[in-house]
């Protein structure tokens, strides 16, 4: 059965956050009362179209800056568009009157892998340094003071977020911080708190993922992040023509009640909405834990456990070298094709961008009431990747994954030549996918504990229900184990992040691990209702659970559906 799509589970969480719906707590200035940054980026070229800024609050009441809608805002909407020449780039400072300077320290600057982020560092610290007489004063003066990225936060908050891999990647990230400071101090003279100014606004800043450089740009910084359709869109100045038509007729017809125009043919096409997303679907880029084919090792190493209790050497190894061959070694010759070269490119700085316009687009589907937040999609980032790019975490972010890690001392411990070498087995958990790792390593657990015959098929591949019923339930009681880890009630969130005695660390960093028990609390939901339905085979066929909620009772369903393709093949 095919389900609408907006009972998926990111419009689920979307109409739980009250995502496009008026903000009634917001403070934003009338619109005749411009700053002079406004004035001055709008004198060059600048348009923001029914957005301004305003101030918002955490559920604790600490402030921070964001985009208001000013008025109804239609899908296929250009919300702000700034002219090209007006983006700060690496290309930016090193076409600048600083030149001489980039050429002096050439191994830092052309020549090194992050040449380019060094280059913008030096141009805002240079920028700064020159106060008003800057052509950038306007920008350098907005730019915040006090960003706390998470390399900042003290060894005690970090503790807070109970993900000692996290930790880990910050200490390393910290490391590097400290060696480009100490460089920055060589050649500029730089103090610490001028490094970390230009350091922190660059990094939580850049818009430079889509286009050829590194870049900052006027105004669009103020977007906030969220799981919405909203994203950059780079237009030639006749496309941007076309799209500010395109506007005019689509908010005449929304006043007039009429549906909008549709897209110029092949102009948002789907290809394009992904090459214009702000960031690199970067889901994984933070796995830090992570290794696809854990799994099968360790299921190879189970299988040898067996057979060495049993005394079937012989068979062991029959078994084994074909299991890895087909199971293991075939996946890694074929996953190893896709391995990107991770070294930066040196940049020359020589190319133009191809565009006039850099412009934040509303796409297919979002509307946005007057009055509410408008949000932009930085890419499909988890909590993790998040706190260590900008020291923010997502209430009910459907990008968002925890990791089960799995002590293996504990599960094999007979003393035989293993194939699997880590001492944790990391499991990752989602949204938006059933949990068939865990579930495959759940079968695994309770095969072997079979004293007759073990069995792998039964493990890779769904061969009966009772096995699929022995793993589900294997996996609820792991979920519950890992889930009372955590001394947080999850029901009881609203009112721990009320707390105003959290600071923004605190914050955001409570809700780190509340989003932790929530992924954990959603797949035990799932693997309860998968076993609910295996239980009584006629409910293959949709019959609402007492695990789903009316209002969504056809979420589970969506994220179910390939598993039960597959039941029902069998």
């Amino acid at each position: 059965m095919n389900y609408p799509k907006r009972f998926s589970i990111g419009k689920m969480y979307q109409r739980e956050k009250g995502i496009y719906q008026k903000d009634d707590n917001c403070i934003s200035k009338p619109q005749s009362r411009k700053t002079q940054y406004q004035i001055d980026y709008i004198n060059q070229g600048v348009k923001l179209q029914n957005v301004q800024l305003a101030t918002f609050y955490l559920k604790n009441g600490l402030p921070y800056r964001g985009l208001i809608a000013t008025d109804n805002i239609p899908a296929n909407y250009i919300l702000v568009q700034v002219p090209r020449q007006l983006i700060i780039s690496s290309q930016t400072a090193f076409e600048s009157s600083q030149k001489a300077f980039y050429f002096k320290h050439r191994e830092f600057f052309l020549d090194h892998e992050d040449g380019e982020e060094h280059a913008i560092i030096a141009f805002l610290i240079m920028n700064k340094r020159e106060g008003i007489r800057s052509k950038y004063y306007r920008f350098i003066d907005q730019l915040p003071q006090d960003v706390n990225m998470l390399i900042f936060w003290s060894e005690e908050k970090l503790k807070l977020l109970q993900d000692e891999n996290l930790i880990h990647k910050v200490q390393k990230k910290r490391e590097d911080y400290k060696q480009t400071q100490l460089i920055f101090k060589e050649i500029m003279n730089t103090t610490e708190e001028e490094f970390q100014w230009a350091y922190t606004n660059l990094y939580t800043r850049d818009f430079g993922h889509n286009l050829k450089y590194k870049s900052m740009v006027p105004f669009c910084e103020f977007f906030n992040h969220e799981c919405v359709d909203v994203h950059i869109t780079l237009l030639s100045k006749d496309d941007y023509e076309k799209k500010n038509e395109i506007n005019s007729i689509n908010v005449e017809n929304k006043k007039n009640g009429k549906k909008g125009k549709k897209q110029i043919e092949g102009f948002y096409a789907d290809e394009e909405l992904q090459s214009v997303q702000s960031s690199s679907d970067s889901d994984n880029s933070l796995d830090l834990d992570q290794n696809e084919s854990d799994i099968d090792y360790f299921i190879a190493d189970q299988i040898i456990e067996w057979t060495s209790k049993k005394e079937l050497q012989e068979q062991t190894y029959d078994i084994i070298r074909d299991y890895v061959l087909h199971n293991v070694i075939r996946y890694q010759d074929k996953s190893s094709r896709y391995i990107p070269n991770v070294r930066k490119k040196i940049i020359n700085w020589k190319e133009d961008e191809d565009f006039d316009y850099f412009c934040i687009s509303s796409q297919r589907t979002e509307n946005f009431k007057k009055g509410s937040q408008v949000y932009f999609n930085y890419g499909r980032l988890s909590n993790r990747e998040l706190l260590l790019r900008y020291g923010i975490a997502l209430e009910k972010n459907k990008y968002d994954h925890v990791y089960l890690r799995i002590n293996t001392a504990e599960l094999l411990k007979r003393r035989v030549s293993r194939i699997f070498q880590k001492q944790y087995l990391s499991i990752k958990l989602k949204y938006t996918e059933f949990p068939f790792a865990l579930l495959k390593f759940s079968k695994a657990i309770k095969e072997s504990e079979n004293q007759d015959y073990y069995d792998p098929q039964t493990v890779l591949n769904i061969i009966n229900i009772q096995t699929e019923l022995q793993g589900l339930t294997k996996s609820i009681e792991l979920l519950q184990q890992f889930k009372s880890e955590f001394k947080e009630d999850l029901s009881r969130s609203d009112h721990l992040l009320k707390n105003n005695k959290l600071d923004y660390d605190e914050y955001f960093a409570l809700v780190y691990r509340l989003e932790k028990q929530r992924i954990l609390q959603h797949n035990i939901i799932l693997l309860q209702l998968a076993r609910e339905i295996l239980l009584d085979p006629e409910r293959l066929e949709y019959t609402c659970s007492s695990y789903e909620s009316s209002q969504y009772e056809y979420t589970y369903r969506i994220i179910l559906k390939k598993y039960l393709d597959q039941i029902l093949k069998q």
